[in-house]
């Protein structure tokens, strides 16, 4: 992961942003198991503010200490395995300036060889936690509802609101998060950017994909059910289903925001 970092600070670096920016550095590592990048951050990029946490706190307690710290009218989240290439992120945010009812935006995110990435999504069902971490998902209803999930079909050269988009590449308006306070902290990992995005339609601001930018990012997904006792097992995985049942138990018998802000 350090290499990761490294390369997206040069490329952040190499860059040359044409807007003034700060940028915060969460190492959110377990006690024992960092891998000294704060000291890399401080030696070799000097402009990065680092904040070490003693520990990992869970994706949304991690970036909501950066959250509070940062003093400009947008939040740009950046996984540690997304490349940026100059002139994509002022795209970015000239895009959200002409579009001050978008509370949240994600760019087009691309694997290394070039080809579209899953980058948003429709909410949640009850279900779908299974449908894509077990073997059920190869049935073919379900196979069915997690394309749909996961918008197979979408054109992806097209800007569309969505339900949600993933955090790993995620603007965020300052103004919404004066409003909500950040990430839902009761999640350790998974589903605290669907959480956000959902937060994002009940106050009135649209969740948008804007292909306007695009940022290629290394995805290693870690939380695929392999074996039956992987639930039991694979500590991820498990993750995955605790933050699923606090999303279902808070968000139990509520409507879908965003169809309910289209149909008004």
């Amino acid at each position: 992961m350090r290499d990761y970092i490294r390369n997206l600070l040069k490329g952040i670096e190499e860059a040359k942003l044409g807007f003034s920016y700060e940028y915060l550095l969460v190492d959110n590592y377990p006690l024992g198991k960092q891998d000294g990048i704060l000291d890399i951050a401080r030696e070799q990029f000097p402009w990065v503010k680092t904040m070490d946490t003693g520990g990992n706190l869970g994706f949304g307690r991690g970036n909501n200490l950066a959250i509070k710290e940062a003093k400009g009218e947008y939040i740009l989240l950046a996984n540690p395995d997304l490349t940026v290439f100059p002139g994509e992120l002022e795209k970015w945010i000239n895009w959200m300036d002409e579009h001050p009812d978008v509370g949240i935006s994600g760019p087009r995110t691309l694997n290394p060889d070039g080809t579209d990435q899953e980058s948003c999504y429709r909410f949640y069902t009850i279900m779908m936690p299974l449908y894509r971490r077990t073997f059920l998902g190869k049935l073919p209803w379900a196979k069915h509802e997690v394309e749909r999930f996961a918008m197979k079909g979408m054109d992806r050269t097209k800007e569309q609101d969505v339900d949600w988009v993933q955090g790993s590449a995620m603007c965020i308006r300052r103004s919404l998060l004066d409003k909500i306070g950040g990430f839902d902290e009761r999640y350790f990992m998974y589903l605290e950017d669907s959480d956000l995005c959902r937060q994002a339609w009940e106050n009135g601001m649209r969740v948008t994909y804007t292909p306007v930018a695009k940022v290629v990012h290394y995805h290693q997904r870690q939380s695929r059910l392999k074996k039956p006792w992987d639930i039991f097992t694979n500590k991820t995985i498990r993750y995955h289903v605790k933050s699923a049942y606090k999303y279902f138990q808070k968000y139990r018998g509520k409507p879908n925001p965003r169809e309910l802000k289209e149909r008004a």
